[in-house]
């Protein structure tokens, strides 16, 4: 059994920052000592690897609770599809555990094909789950209905709906209800997540059928997470209303003034949900990378193609803004995601825990990222890069190219 030791770091753990040493075989964590604890397990394990995280902070593998794998596009005509994303770009993001989403087109980027990406990113090292849906109601199912398809296919987390989007089909309120309902009964069932995974589209009343929904159904609103709560003033209004009767929200760093007219900046975004009262276990941050969301250039020309996966950017932000210290802030791209999506093996350095960890800068920026034990990123370059890498994606860089504030 090989064992590597991370020495020396200021080590994110459930309980807070500690100084020590990380130790991690067989893809878990085995320990989190004082610095020099492990000296007694390097004397045991004989070849384990070592590597040195003095000056450096040691968290875990980030959460991104909404990546478009597959690619966003189709809502600017054929030439809009954006290529799928190269696994060793999401690992030098700090990102080691996904979901993959479904988007504006559920026809030609279908759920075998998400099913596919997942399997293989999951094989490259980044634990990758995925939820039926998209822009289409009723959702495109493998079985002939969603609860089947949630009940047999372990990696599948829940189902995305599209609320107040002009491009979208959405439930009425009482198929909403009924959806709530099989969600509650594939969790008790299978002990998953079964989110309902709510996209908030800009139109006037999008969430007026899921409040009658829940009333309705029962249904405990922690289930429902309501993502692109920062796409306007309005619907940032109206997941602070959800968020206070329990519901999950959900902000994306992609959507910020210089992206989208009218949308609210996360660090604004989060700032105002904790002012708010929403409680800070509901919040989470995901990229919703790679998907088509246009850049507006320095020209003034705006650009479809976006690779931004800049979670850790929006951490640094959150903390320079005085809104969240560095270990709650890091909560939302860890701790909170992991337990909304039921994923305790992920999220935490502790004894147990998946062997998922990022060592980082204190900007932070990342070094060097290790999933399941093995070393995936050094010196912030993948160590398989991949040879289908779109030349557009940079390298050797985590942090977006405009800020998300």
């Amino acid at each position: 059994m090989r064992t590597t030791i991370l020495r020396g770091g200021s080590v994110l753990t459930p309980v807070g920052w500690a100084d020590g040493d990380v130790l991690m075989a067989a893809g878990r964590v085995l320990a989190v000592t004082p610095l020099g604890g492990a000296d007694a397990v390097r004397a045991w394990a004989g070849d384990a690897a070592e590597w040195d995280c003095r000056g450096l902070l040691v968290v875990p593998g980030l959460v991104d609770g909404h990546l478009h794998v597959l690619g966003g596009g189709g809502a600017s005509g054929y030439g809009s599809r954006i290529p799928e994303l190269p696994a060793d770009a999401v690992l030098e993001a700090g990102i080691t555990t996904c979901v993959a989403m479904p988007g504006v087109d559920t026809l030609t980027r279908n759920v075998e094909s998400l099913l596919a990406k997942a399997a293989a990113l999951s094989s490259a090292g980044v634990r990758t789950h995925a939820m039926l849906g998209g822009f289409a109601w009723p959702p495109p199912v493998l079985t002939g209905e969603p609860r089947r398809d949630l009940h047999a296919l372990p990696q599948l987390v829940g189902v995305k709906i599209a609320l107040g989007e002009r491009l979208a089909t959405a439930p009425d309120r009482v198929e909403l209800a009924r959806l709530l309902g099989e969600l509650t009964w594939v969790a008790a069932t299978t002990g998953r997540a079964a989110l309902l995974h709510v996209h908030l589209g800009t139109r006037p009343g999008g969430t007026e059928p899921l409040e009658w929904a829940l009333a309705e159904s029962g249904a405990d609103p922690a289930r429902v997470q309501l993502t692109h709560a920062n796409h306007s003033r309005d619907t940032l209004a109206a997941a602070t209303a959800l968020g206070l009767r329990g519901c999950r929200v959900d902000v994306n760093p992609l959507l910020h003034p210089g992206r989208v007219a009218g949308a609210v900046g996360p660090v604004a975004a989060v700032r105002h949900l904790l002012a708010a009262g929403v409680k800070a276990e509901l919040l989470t941050l995901s990229s919703d990378g790679n998907a088509s969301v246009p850049r507006v250039r320095p020209d003034g020309g705006r650009e479809a193609f976006s690779h931004q996966l800049g979670l850790l950017t929006c951490v640094r932000d959150l903390v320079d803004g005085g809104v969240l210290g560095l270990d709650d802030a890091l909560a939302l791209v860890t701790a909170h995601p992991a337990d909304a999506l039921r994923l305790p093996d992920v999220g935490r350095i502790a004894p147990g825990a998946a062997a998922d960890v990022v060592v980082t800068t204190h900007e932070p920026a990342v070094l060097h990222v290790f999933s399941g034990g093995e070393p995936r990123v050094v010196e912030g370059r993948a160590v398989a890069p991949s040879p289908f890498r779109d030349p557009r994606w940079p390298t050797h860089r985590t942090d977006c190219e405009d800020s998300p504030r």
